[in-house]
């Protein structure tokens, strides 16, 4: 009897799923490269080194460098979470053994492999 494929295999779907996972957390992957020296810089600040660039964001914004600064570290540490889920998600799905598995994954995460 012939064996009929109507999709892709196991390793195909795998492969796009873990595509889907990296587009649904890529604004944050962006936004945690482009602010990687702004967080530097808030944690810096919060530690006693005044920061010419957030004091200049500061005065530009008519507030205190110290509020910018907790709030880029607040978002930085929510940045590192959804960085977190991201790479836990894509381990269960390698470790799925049948795709019906890896939707739900991905279902269960809100993910689209559109």
């Amino acid at each position: 009897m012939a064996r009929l494929d109507l999709g892709p295999t196991l390793e195909q779907f795998r492969t796009m799923a873990e595509a889907a996972v990296d587009k649904h957390f890529e604004p944050v992957r962006m936004r945690m490269a482009l602010y990687t020296r702004k967080v530097v810089e808030a944690r810096r600040h919060l530690a006693g080194e005044p920061s010419s660039m957030l004091n200049r964001e500061a005065q530009r914004k008519h507030i205190k460098a110290d509020d910018i600064a907790r709030q880029i570290v607040a978002f930085a540490e929510a940045d590192e979470q959804s960085e977190d889920d991201r790479i836990a998600l894509k381990l269960k799905i390698r470790k799925a053994l049948t795709p019906l598995k890896i939707r739900k994954l991905l279902e269960q995460s809100g993910i689209s492999l559109t």
